[in-house]
């Protein structure tokens, strides 16, 4: 098995502290707060049953935070004729090797500009679908160190911490895989097989 780890960087970290603190802050201040402050009480804009479903509905901001923590990425491995993209507590996305038609490392700023169509943007890493000349799904845990590998014709971008040593194993790996240039023409987006 060979493994290659994807650390947040310190601008992930910040982000993820202060958004977790936020999503996991708001049931404290709306379950400790007198009701008629924050949502009205009896005299107030809001009757006992808004109180009630605001209350309630507070309490799906933590699980969103646990949710992203669950998908973000974590380490990518190559075993067993699969790329495999771990994820901290959901099934590994897995793509197999024998399918990776190329491999590029993306200089920096190679995100600039992309626009998450679904997915995760900040909060634990970035995981999801986005867009920039083209579709491609990303598995990151920073905005810089990317490499694109190209899956029949399709692409997903990863972020390891060492991104040419990753390159190198998947090139001896992957029978089909060569060195491509960032953003050669033919390539859309990529799906999962597993």
């Amino acid at each position: 098995m060979r493994r290659s780890p994807m650390t947040l960087s310190a601008g992930v970290k910040l982000v993820t502290g202060l958004v977790v603190l936020l999503l996991c802050g708001t049931p404290l201040v709306v379950w400790w707060f007198p009701a008629g402050i924050l949502i009205g009480g009896p005299g107030g804009p809001a009757g006992p049953g808004a109180q009630v479903a605001v209350r309630w509905g507070t309490l799906v901001a933590p699980l969103i935070a646990l949710v992203c923590w669950a998908l973000s990425p974590k380490a990518i491995e190559t075993e067993g004729g699969d790329l495999r993209i771990l994820r901290r507590a959901w099934p590994a996305a897995a793509f197999p090797l024998s399918r990776v038609n190329g491999v590029a490392v993306l200089p920096p700023g190679a995100l600039r500009g992309a626009v998450r169509t679904f997915g995760v943007g900040g909060l634990f890493g970035y995981c999801g679908w986005y867009y920039k000349k083209g579709a491609f799904r990303l598995y990151a845990t920073r905005s810089d160190r990317l490499v694109e590998v190209v899956i029949d014709g399709r692409r997903i971008v990863v972020s390891p911490d060492e991104p040419q040593r990753f390159v190198d194993r998947l090139l001896a790996s992957a029978p089909r895989a060569r060195l491509r240039q960032p953003g050669d023409p033919g390539v859309t987006s990529a799906t999962r097989t597993s």
